[in-house]
């Protein structure tokens, strides 16, 4: 699915969600289940990184999309978007050389025995796997991902850190639901 912009309006559900207080979230990640990975696949969903200030460095909103691979794993890639305001359309901003998409990554159950388990319930979006990581920061990622309703893909909460060496930190949250809702 390629959108150039998505008119509909975030659910109350997302909207509640992306308000819950940064120190609520953990509860929330505890709770959730695993996402089904097959049914994440040719969409794309509308994004909300939190804290709130993350408006501040230009990354408040963005577009999460999910492919599959010719080998059957699954892959995705972010979009920019253009705003910090939740009650705007989530509309594309390119990147300064030209790609749409960016930030490529992997999507996998979590692996107990490898170094990124903080969450065994949830998928590892991990941001150093494809064949071609993001370049700085970005290539440093590791997000968990969980429903947040069980048995629904429809609303999704995410725990992003970055990985230095051995060392996981920490960066940030983020809310996910399917775009077009």
């Amino acid at each position: 699915m390629v959108m150039s912009e998505s008119s509909s309006k975030p659910s109350a559900d997302y909207l509640a969600l992306v308000a819950t207080s940064t120190r609520s979230l953990p509860a929330v990640i505890q709770r959730g289940e695993t996402p089904d990975v097959a049914s994440l696949v040719g969409r794309e969903f509308r994004g909300t990184n939190l804290p709130a200030t993350s408006r501040l460095l230009g990354i408040r909103r963005f577009i999460k999309g999910f492919t599959a691979t010719d080998e059957g794993s699954v892959e995705g890639y972010n979009v920019s978007v253009s705003g910090a305001d939740l009650s705007t359309p989530w509309t594309e901003r390119h990147q300064r050389d030209g790609r749409r998409e960016w930030a490529p990554f992997t999507v996998a159950p979590v692996d107990p025995t490898a170094v990124d388990n903080r969450y065994l319930h949830a998928l590892l979006i991990d941001y150093s796997r494809p064949a071609e990581p993001e370049r700085g920061i970005a290539g440093h990622l590791r997000d968990y991902l969980v429903r947040v309703v069980p048995g629904s893909d429809a609303l999704l909460l995410g725990h992003a850190f970055l990985a230095a060496g051995r060392v996981r930190v920490p960066v940030g949250w983020f809310v996910l639901e399917p775009l077009g809702t």
